[in-house]
């Protein structure tokens, strides 16, 4: 598929999709990668309350915003298909009189 042929509103909700799911898996590889943070030994040692681990927290919170966002886009990008399947649906419809 070409994006030069594809309307562009539609490639624009593509566009968002695609960021909100790579700020998602981002989020996702951050958390992964915050685990040090929350469940090394050496934090096992140490009170738990003593240091926030906000790479965790950000990591979090960018799952859900790409989370969000690519669910958005998604929502968007369905709809311009449904509208365009009614406009081709109405421009093959023939009437015999």
């Amino acid at each position: 598929m070409n994006l030069k042929n594809v309307p562009p509103h539609v490639r624009r909700y593509m566009y968002i999709t695609w960021t909100g799911m790579a700020v998602g898996a981002l989020g996702i590889l951050g958390f992964i990668l915050s685990f040090w943070q929350v469940g090394s030994p050496a934090q096992a040692t140490v009170d738990v309350h003593t240091d926030t681990p906000w790479g965790a927290y950000i990591s979090i919170v960018a799952w859900v915003v790409g989370l969000a966002v690519a669910w958005y886009g998604r929502r968007r990008l369905d709809a311009a298909v449904r509208e365009r399947k009614k406009e081709l649906a109405a421009a093959a419809r023939v009437e015999l009189d």
